[in-house]
């Protein structure tokens, strides 16, 4: 196991895996055993028991079972019985079921396109629910040539897309996710389009994309959502994942405009107030007051299936954005004083300093590392505005040119009524 916490500093188990549903909540507490040694036994028994309840995967249960019996074992308590008779029974209806199903449709091929596409799906559904997604994939993609409207083929697109997200395959959500939106005359298009963008951050989580695609995809979904897509994310997770992308790809100006001006996001930080506040004392230069609210939460974030590999580049970008913001309005800037901002060393904090100095070139600066100040680079702005002017006057050159070809197409009648 890598980045495992002993204990997450607010997550309560309970009331945070009560905002999922299906698959993704048990996929979840999985992860939680996986990565947290104090919630280990409490996620594998609740895996356990909510598999017996919404699925017939039994070899899920199974493997549940055994990682519990072993951490059972590990702490020298008792370990459980594997419940046999739910396992055959399952094993036993879920064969009965899919070959039952698989008979009617191979016999109905004088069947209406709605009842092939009904018995199709409730097929798909068996292998979701028996753990056979390759074939809960193949059976789902099968009844699109049995859609014959806009919300079948809308249906048939998140089935799909549930699945490959269920298998973590991130590359055909993003294709299902363009089918979906092609989809013409989209029914409620707010709720639809909001999903569509939830799907559109995590591929763009899961692909390593830049984070500003996360945290504008994630400021584009309506409060209409809401808990409605808790099978692939809460509303709780709209919250964090698009404020910490925003922390860490936004400038001030982008932070003020597209999450602290945006009404349907603000509706989702209500969920999540620490998230809300590490933006207010970010966008207000409290940095040192949001870099450790946002550390007291890092237990927390690794918790989380999603954004648990990317929280290390997460945390350092923002932090670094913070000491960028900082030095900005400043000519010189006294080391010691700037330490004492950020709760750190000035050695540390030189170090970092000379990083964003050397090697990314994100502050134009030298350090006086004798004397402990940093010293910001003159600029030029006698060139920067001849550079603006010649700028303006090529843009000034090509609209009178525009101008000038349509006046002439106009008297040659040359236009398109």
């Amino acid at each position: 196991m890598s980045d495992v916490v002993e204990q997450p500093n607010h997550l309560e188990f309970e009331s945070y895996i009560n905002n999922y549903t299906g698959r993704t909540a048990i996929d979840r507490a999985l992860f939680i055993a996986d990565h947290c040694t104090g919630l280990q036994i409490e996620a594998l028994k609740w895996a356990a028991n909510e598999i017996k309840k919404s699925t017939r995967d039994t070899e899920k249960y199974i493997y549940c079972i055994k990682n519990l019996n072993t951490a059972l074992q590990a702490r020298g308590q008792p370990t459980v019985e594997p419940d046999n008779t739910w396992i055959n029974n399952s094993n036993k209806e879920n064969k009965t079921h899919i070959e039952q199903l698989e008979n009617e449709l191979k016999g109905s091929k004088t069947s209406s396109k709605e009842n092939t596409r009904d018995g199709l799906n409730r097929l798909g559904e068996l292998y979701h629910q028996s753990g056979d997604l390759t074939n809960s994939l193949k059976t789902y993609v099968r009844s699109r040539d049995y859609c014959s409207n806009s919300e079948q083929l809308l249906e048939m697109c998140f089935r799909v897309i549930q699945v490959n997200i269920d298998q973590e395959n991130f590359t055909h959500v993003s294709s299902y996710v363009a089918r979906a939106e092609a989809t013409p005359n989209l029914p409620k298009k707010d709720l639809i389009q909001g999903k569509l963008e939830s799907c559109r951050a995590l591929i763009s989580l899961h692909q390593y994309e830049p984070y500003v695609h996360v945290a504008n995809a994630l400021m584009n979904v309506s409060f209409e959502m809401n808990n409605t897509f808790n099978s692939v994310l809460s509303a709780n997770d709209i919250a964090i994942y698009g404020t910490l992308c925003a922390l860490a790809s936004y400038s001030r100006q982008e932070l003020r405009t597209k999450v602290m001006s945006n009404s349907a996001f603000k509706s989702y930080l209500e969920l999540e107030p620490q998230m809300r506040e590490m933006i207010d004392t970010f966008y207000e230069s409290k940095y040192a007051t949001c870099l450790e609210l946002l550390e007291s939460y890092r237990n927390d974030f690794l918790l989380d299936i999603h954004l648990a590999p990317h929280i290390p580049k997460l945390f350092k970008l923002i932090r670094e954005k913070a000491m960028v913001q900082y030095c900005i309005p400043f000519s010189t800037v006294d080391l010691n004083r700037m330490a004492t901002a950020f709760h750190t060393t000035v050695t540390i904090l030189q170090n970092e300093l000379t990083e964003l100095i050397g090697r990314d070139h994100r502050i134009a600066a030298r350090i006086d590392s004798h004397q402990k100040i940093l010293y910001a680079k003159k600029r030029d702005q006698r060139h920067r505005a001849l550079k603006q002017s010649m700028q303006a006057g090529i843009e000034y050159e090509k609209s009178s040119k525009a101008l000038m070809l349509r006046l002439k197409l106009l008297g040659a009648d040359m236009i398109v009524k």
